[in-house]
């Protein structure tokens, strides 16, 4: 009896799959349709915000009354492009963002331009500068929100994906800083970022500089709580918050330190 013959694939290891049949019509027609289906993948962002630095510093003091942008011009003197660039770059690109003792806006406004997809809260207890705050953001068409009162005791329907502090920590009550951050963290939702802008007490001269303009803002009346660094750590740390901070050298002898916090 003859041995069955045996099939090309198995006499001829040196077979490859081209030698294979070619898929059926349908098959290929199947398999365009599944690609066709897919969704394209995003397309990445390289190129940096149309709007930033200097350009949309002079957008919101164009918008302020005299007075306010003699102001506005300080605060942006202190926080050069170079600092909020930093923070620019924490923040989430789009979102729901609040910003806590807001003032005038001015950094809903800056951040509101470098990435239009934000949606920005701002708050304070002071209502005359609310009002400029919601002028401002008009005139940039902006579609930041403004509250006038205490973060602590307003009512927000949603979480948010990130908040900031800039600079205003240090205006606190030492009693109610871990306070004022615990409600932070709660209105944050998971995976929400807190960045905490502040002053920190080394070195010395750095910090005294620093109280001294505070003093020429606010008064000597006014208590100023500053902390070191690593205290602000330590307490964001113990409210669940996985912390990164670095210090942000300026020409003045300012001791900048950006603290960024996010929740867990």
């Amino acid at each position: 009896m003859a041995a069955p013959k045996a099939s090309p694939m198995a006499s001829d290891p040196s077979s490859t799959p081209s030698d294979l049949p070619p898929p059926s019509r349908a098959a290929r027609i199947m398999r365009a349709i599944s690609i066709a289906s897919q969704p394209p993948p995003p397309t990445p962002i390289y190129a940096p915000a149309e709007v930033y630095g200097r350009e949309a510093v002079a957008n919101i003091a164009r918008l302020l009354p005299p007075v306010e942008r003699i102001y506005a011009n300080i605060r942006f003197a202190i926080m050069r492009p170079k600092l909020l660039s930093v923070m620019d770059l924490l923040l989430p690109e789009s979102g729901r963002i609040l910003d806590i003792g807001c003032g005038f806006g001015l950094f809903s406004a800056y951040f509101g331009q470098t990435h239009p997809g934000r949606v920005i809260t701002g708050v304070d207890p002071d209502g005359r500068r609310i009002e400029t705050a919601r002028k401002v953001a008009k005139g940039l068409g902006l579609p930041s929100k403004f509250h006038q009162g205490d973060a602590r005791t307003l009512d927000f329907k949603e979480p948010f994906d990130a908040a900031y502090v800039l600079d205003v920590m240090h205006h606190i009550p030492k009693d109610d800083q871990l306070a004022l951050l615990a409600d932070l963290r709660d209105r944050l939702a998971p995976r929400g970022m807190l960045i905490v802008k502040d002053i920190t007490t080394a070195p010395k001269f750095g910090l005294k500089f620093t109280e001294l303009l505070d003093r020429v803002m606010v008064g000597w009346d006014e208590p100023l709580a500053y902390r070191h660094h690593a205290e602000w750590g330590e307490m964001l740390s113990s409210l669940g918050f996985r912390v990164r901070m670095v210090r942000v050298p300026d020409v003045l002898p300012y001791p900048h330190v950006v603290i960024a916090a996010t929740k867990i």
